[in-house]
């Protein structure tokens, strides 16, 4: 399900025309999309993401950027949500510079909050995670990555708080 960008790109200078996004499946991320998030680590370093509707207007894009706080390496990361046809589940599909880490999951979204299940393959080791996301109002949210580790349930691994900044 992920396309390179530059098969977006290309898809574009195509002449291939966007579609009007459909929020329905989608609508507890659609908010995101416009404007850039930062969060700033306890470092100094600043982490961004954009979250923009595809072409295809129903799956979002989520491009993150930034450096890596403990050798100073670029970070990237990239994420697709978008809705399975088969089971109308929400899934996610995704690759960042951690270890050359690949994953993919499904998403559930309750009340102002969502949740990945997922599963990511780093250096050839597979590990469980869940990625938790908590809305604040319209221009802020708090996330927060977590492993499941065997005989000791989700141990949190790391968390950010990310904010509009235009």
């Amino acid at each position: 399900m992920l396309r390179s960008v530059g098969a977006t790109l290309a898809l574009a200078a195509a002449g291939c025309v966007a579609v009007a996004p459909d929020p329905a499946p989608l609508r507890g991320f659609a908010h995101l999309v416009s404007g850039e998030w930062t969060t700033t680590l306890d470092s100094g370093d600043v982490l961004r993401e954009t979250w923009r509707w595809e072409p295809d207007g129903r799956s979002i894009r989520v491009h993150g950027v930034g450096n890596n706080p403990t050798n100073g390496t670029p970070w990237w990361e990239e994420q697709v949500f978008f809705v399975e046809k088969d089971r109308g589940e929400v899934r996610v599909k995704g690759s960042n510079a951690y270890r050359n880490g690949a994953f993919e999951g499904s998403v559930t979204f309750a009340d102002g909050a969502a949740e990945a299940s997922i599963t990511i393959t780093q250096d050839g080791d597979r590990r469980a995670l869940v990625r938790r996301w908590r809305f604040d109002g319209p221009d802020r949210f708090e996330t927060e990555l977590l492993e499941l580790i065997a005989g000791e349930g989700l141990v949190p691994l790391a968390s950010w708080t990310y904010t509009r900044t235009r």
